[in-house]
This record gives structure tokens, sequence and C-alpha cells, in this order.
């Protein structure tokens, strides 16, 4: 099963979403990712958070109140981390989010330090970018994109704590010899050839691409 996670922050652009996103069987608004998903013409079947974050709290009396699930604004986790608590309580492993972009930098590195941690997104999708999670414990070992440009940008970064050995192919600068675990990264790598090809044969990493409708990414199990 397929789950997507609306959360707060700028949202991409609703016309690309659908996209990138489907198909999909569960969908959760975080907080104030309602408002992107209605946007998005894309019905929630749970909504959770403190909710502190509506601009319109009476948007909520559209939906009844077994789809609301609404905690303490003072709790020890975000939003999202409550979104993908519901999404583990269903066995759905397979996850993408949706904004998250601008605001506040700690809430960034929140939902950053979700790719570190045991129930991995598959995808996150921002304003400008898409981050694609490939390896141990997300849904695909290896990732295919087509459709860049040759200044589009292509970058890479270890995820979790494990040790990490990949193997890419069509990238300007090459990848495989990369120090990861000694803190190496790829920034503003390209495609050679409108492509690339990134597996993780150790480790996870993230895929950092644009988002546009233009990509297309086809993951590997």
């Amino acid at each position: 099963m397929r789950g997507i996670i609306f959360t707060g922050g700028l949202m991409p652009n609703c016309g690309d979403i659908r996209r990138w996103i489907d198909p999909f069987d569960f969908v959760i608004a975080a907080d104030s990712g309602l408002e992107g998903l209605e946007r998005a013409g894309i019905a929630p079947d749970l909504i959770v958070g403190d909710m502190d974050s509506l601009s319109d709290p009476r948007s909520l009396d559209r939906y009844t109140p077994d789809r609301v699930r609404a905690y303490p604004r003072d709790k020890d986790y975000s939003d999202t981390e409550l979104a993908l608590r519901e999404m583990e309580a269903r066995s759905i492993t397979d996850i993408a989010i949706v904004g998250g972009d601008g605001g506040r930098m700690d809430h960034f590195f929140a939902l950053r330090s979700i790719f570190d941690g045991d129930l991995v997104p598959s995808l996150w999708l921002g304003t400008v970018s898409a981050v694609i999670a490939v390896g141990i414990g997300t849904a695909s070992r290896s990732v295919r994109v087509e459709g860049l440009r040759a200044d589009d940008p292509v970058s890479i970064f270890p995820a979790g704590e494990k040790k990490h050995r990949c193997h890419g192919c069509e990238f300007h600068w090459p990848v495989d010899g990369l120090a990861w675990d000694a803190g190496d990264f790829s920034l503003s790598n390209r495609a050679n050839d409108g492509r690339v090809v990134l597996r993780a044969d150790e480790g996870r990493f993230l895929l950092i691409v644009p988002f546009n409708s233009l990509v297309t990414v086809f993951r590997d199990a």
C-alpha cells in the first residue's frame, strides 16, 4: 500500500503533484497540510495534528469526527511524525510527503531527520525539488530518473547510520568512490544524457532532483 502525507509549509505546484504520487491508497493531512491537499483536489482519509497552523479551523467542520484526530499543542512530536505513526499503524511503508518547504528552519531539520529513522518516506515533494530515498529501509534499492535537462542540479546525500556504498550511472561527476561515511556528498551534480541511475549497495541515500512536469522517476524493488 502507498500512503501520502500532506504537511504544512509551502506546497508544490498542484498540477504536478498527482503525476508524482499516483496511485495511492491512503491520504493523511498533517495540520495545515489540509489546505494544500484540498487545493490539489484530494480528499483526506485522516487529518491529524494540533491544528494550530490552519488558517481557518472551521475547515475541519467539512469532515466527519472519525476523520479528525486533534492533539494538544504541547506535544513531543511534530504533526508529520504523528501522520507517519498513523501510516505505520496501518502497515503502510511506501510513503510520500508533500510540502514542508519554507518557514522555520527547525521544522525543516525535523523533516530531514525523518529520513534517518526506521520508517522512511520514499519521496518528499517540495516546491522546486523532489527527494527520493533509496536503500535500506526504503521501498526501493535503486532509482532511475529521466527527463533531466543539461543544467538541472542533481544531488546525493547519505542518510541513516549504516555504512554507505552506492553505484551511480550517467552522473557528470562520479559518485561511486565518495567517502560518504566521512561526510562526503554530491552537490549540484548533473546528468550526462538526460537521465541518472542510483543504486544503494549499502545504507540509505537521498537523491534530490528538480520537481517539475518533465522529470519521471522509476523505482526498482
